[in-house]
């Protein structure tokens, strides 16, 4: 399959939690190698996926603060869906503002995201959708899965589906209940070159953050 013919991807960096558990600062805005934790995420996201990726943001404030970090990256602000909560919100927002068929989506506080970890998944959808005639059929999503659970945070979504799957859903649903009703593959971390198991770590504490900023200290 040519690249023009690889089922084309939007990104979307969902960014509009509320940071409980990592004090009184804003854990997007934090840095990491000197980055801010959401610019290495858009930068990634951006690399591997068509037009500037959909940035979700609770409020116009925070979208402003994180605008500031961003700089001159270019992003699409969309505001989380007031009737949702949680990365679901997100989602949903995004879902609404793309014709995109796919949505690569994954957290701001993801830092070790990398060209190669989307790229791993791409490969596998467009492998899927060579396989039509297959036994395999259509995915609804394609998700890692490291040491047996599911990360729906660094997953594609075939938007057509996640429209569907949200139409009688709750403001207390998550993202996993979501998935629970798509066709998904899944694709093992330990099954492909790509670091899906580092790519798929989370910031959510300031301790959580120190550990990454020491992972290539000498002991």
């Amino acid at each position: 399959m040519s690249d023009s013919d690889r089922p084309r991807v939007r990104g979307v960096v969902l960014a509009g939690g509320r940071s409980t558990r990592f004090g009184d600062a804003d854990k997007a805005v934090a840095t990491l190698e000197g980055r801010p934790l959401v610019a290495r995420v858009v930068d990634a996201v951006a690399e591997t996926t068509e037009r500037p990726p959909i940035l979700s943001v609770a409020t116009d404030e925070q979208g402003e603060r994180l605008a500031n970090a961003l700089g001159d990256r270019a992003v699409e602000p969309v505001r989380d869906d007031p009737s949702l909560s949680g990365p679901l919100a997100g989602v949903a927002a995004a879902a609404a503002a793309t014709d995109a068929p796919w949505l690569f989506v994954c957290g701001c506080d993801m830092p070790l995201v990398s060209p190669a970890s989307v790229g791993a998944l791409r490969a596998r959808l467009a492998a899927s959708a060579d396989d039509r005639a297959g036994e395999r059929g259509d995915a609804d999503a394609v998700v890692p899965v490291v040491d047996g659970y599911d990360q729906p945070l660094h997953a594609l979504y075939r938007r057509g589906a996640v429209d569907d799957a949200l139409a009688d859903r709750s403001s207390t649903d998550a993202l996993l209940t979501v998935l629970d009703g798509l066709a998904v593959e899944r694709v093992a971390a330990d099954a492909v070159a790509a670091p899906l198991a580092e790519a798929t770590t989370n910031v959510n504490t300031r301790a959580d953050l120190a550990a990454l900023r020491g992972r290539d200290s000498p002991e």
